[in-house]
């Protein structure tokens, strides 16, 4: 998709677009496939064949699994990335071609240089714009647009409810996407309503709810896509329950273990809301309040609570803080923060 979208937002975009497995077909096959061949250059060639570099001039050549394909093929991809020619199986003549490569692979390429499983020089050739997609569990807040989307193409008429949602987004995905699809499309064929509720939900999303961190602005988004079941909204809020402080001490800490999610985040709020307030009551009675933090403690402060709430995620919590990741190593090792 991604692929896709370069070639749809560039000025190739009224060309050709051509998408190739590398690890699908057999050495043989896909340097037919790529190159071409001469008539009567292998048994059963009975005419000339053009190959899809050749088809896809002046447009985009999407090699998929690219980590996929042997050594031989490795070398004749070189070739045609620095020259902008190939031959044809069993060809003689050099054929010229302009296409814009784009490849992608779930292999760790560096590791393979390492095992000598693929080529250096043509890693680096590749290696012009790289872009990273991580995994879904890595970014939530794509999730229940994703589920929309899923949902609504499986059966337009039906809509999701806001737990459902909830237990959605807490799942880790080790499928990603197309794991995601499935689900939508099987949730959909098991809703005999027109909402999808928890109970057309796999066991393995039902148990996962328990053990995952619910991330902020999920729920705002949950509401939008459940209809009427808004109740488990996030909204921060500006007014503290009068009997806040009687919940926290009559009651006891512990009662929390056993407090749903969406409370506890309002809760938090409240607590957020009420610390202001305090502080600025007792400012306009002329006492002084806690000295602020320095600007490092508050920079340590956010990193320990950002790798906390994100499970320990160090690409998580750089999203989060807005960093990168490097740069979030090295800020934890100024500051002696333990992953």
């Amino acid at each position: 998709m991604l692929a896709r979208f370069i070639h749809a937002a560039s000025n190739r975009s009224e060309q050709v677009f051509i998408p190739v497995n590398c690890g699908a077909l057999p050495e043989n096959l896909l340097e037919s496939e790529l190159f071409g061949h001469e008539k009567g250059s292998f048994t059963g060639a009975a005419s000339l064949r053009k190959g899809i570099f050749e088809l896809a001039n002046r447009g985009t050549l999407f090699l998929d699994e690219v980590g996929e394909a042997s050594l031989a093929i490795q070398v004749k991809l070189l070739r045609v990335l620095e020259t902008g020619e190939f031959l044809r199986v069993g060809g003689e003549k050099p054929v010229k071609t302009d296409v814009r490569v784009v490849a992608a692979t779930n292999t760790d390429l560096e590791k393979a240089l390492e095992d000598k499983t693929f080529r250096e020089d043509l890693f680096y050739r590749l290696d012009v714009v790289r872009l990273e997609l991580p995994p879904l569990r890595e970014r939530p807040e794509d999730i229940p647009p994703l589920v929309e989307y899923f949902v609504n193409k499986a059966n337009p008429q039906l809509s999701i409810a806001a737990e459902t949602m909830r237990l959605i987004c807490n799942y880790s995905w080790p499928g990603n996407i197309r794991e995601l699809a499935n689900t939508c499309v099987q949730a959909a064929a098991l809703c005999d309503g027109d909402t999808i509720q928890p109970e057309h939900m796999s066991n393995k999303i039902l148990l996962a709810y328990a053990d995952k961190p619910v991330w902020p602005g999920q729920f705002s988004q949950c509401s939008q896509l459940a209809g009427k079941e808004e109740t488990t909204t996030v909204t921060p809020t500006t007014t503290v329950t009068p009997n806040l402080a009687s919940i926290l001490w009559e009651e006891g800490l512990d009662r929390f273990d056993h407090t749903e999610q969406v409370k506890l985040n309002e809760l938090l709020e409240q607590l957020k809301q009420l610390e202001s307030e305090v502080s600025a009551a007792i400012m306009r009675k002329g006492g002084k309040t806690m000295l602020p933090l320095s600007i490092a403690e508050a920079e340590a402060k956010a990193i320990r609570e950002a790798v906390s709430y994100c499970r320990g995620n160090i690409a998580s919590a750089a999203r989060v803080l807005g960093i990168g990741r490097n740069t979030l190593y090295r800020k934890m090792k100024e500051y002696k923060i333990k992953h």
